[in-house]
């Protein structure tokens, strides 16, 4: 897959793109397009309000969830990111918000997806290094 296929959005302060896991799929992007219409231009509406604005002011739209981890958050998803240099966020996983309190296992796949991400930029990086 080609890497402009895998920007959602790009704006003056961040590009927003979805992150691949080891072997080259991507959950959220997957959850993403099975989304109604209306959904997905919720979701799109935050990831551009981002990318052009720099900032989402209202933590019931976008938040960190963990150190490393944050979520924008068009209702009734969860959008899990994280940001990388080069002004960039990385979606990793999504799903559908069912209670109050984000369920430990989604946090759980979005770090393992997010180590999988990192992995692939490490050994991308390296191997660009011993070509040269």
């Amino acid at each position: 897959m080609a890497q402009g296929e895998l920007v959602v959005c790009s704006g003056p302060f961040f590009t927003i793109e979805w992150g691949l896991d080891a072997s080259g799929n991507c959950q959220a992007r997957d959850y993403y397009y099975a989304l109604m219409e209306a959904e997905r231009a919720k979701a799109l509406a935050l990831f551009a309000l981002m990318a052009n604005i720099g900032r989402i002011y209202d933590t019931t739209k976008f938040h960190r969830e963990t150190r490393k981890l944050y979520v924008f958050k068009p209702q009734p998803s969860r959008f899990f990111c994280f940001f990388m240099k080069g002004k960039r966020i990385i979606v990793v996983s999504a799903y559908r918000k069912q209670g109050q309190k984000t369920p430990e296992r989604e946090i759980e796949r979005a770090e393992k997806l997010m180590g999988e991400v990192l992995q692939e930029v490490r050994d991308d990086e390296a191997g660009r290094k011993e070509r040269k």
